[in-house]
């Protein structure tokens, strides 16, 4: 039964990180177009719910692919991830959709 939980979380991870990838593109793409932009980046540093090597390559590589957020890095001693964000005022939006890809990993990978 396990291995079929499993199997189910690794083919809707891909359709849900497309969704969110699909509509951060479509969100800045907009943003670029407008005539004034909303821009205010800044930094923010989240705490890791991950501690696997290949955990915390998918994670730091899905949060640098998805626009406006860039990951920076990792602590030495793996408690917090570092990110760039083009949107300040959408931090605890931001935040709350890494922890939420941060969950899926952890149920992909365990």
């Amino acid at each position: 039964m396990n291995v079929l939980k499993k199997s189910y979380y690794i083919i809707l991870f891909p359709l849900y990180y497309l969704f969110k990838l699909v509509k951060a593109n479509l969100f800045l793409a907009w943003d670029i177009l407008t005539p004034k932009m909303m821009i205010k980046p800044g930094f923010t540093r989240i705490r890791l719910e991950i501690s696997s090597d290949f955990g915390l390559l998918l994670l730091s590589n899905l949060v640098s692919m998805t626009p406006g957020t860039l990951s920076l890095d990792i602590d030495r001693e793996r408690e917090y991830l570092d990110v760039h964000l083009l949107y300040m005022d959408q931090r605890e939006a931001t935040e709350h959709e890494v922890r939420d890809i941060m969950t899926k990993i952890k149920r992909i990978l365990e």
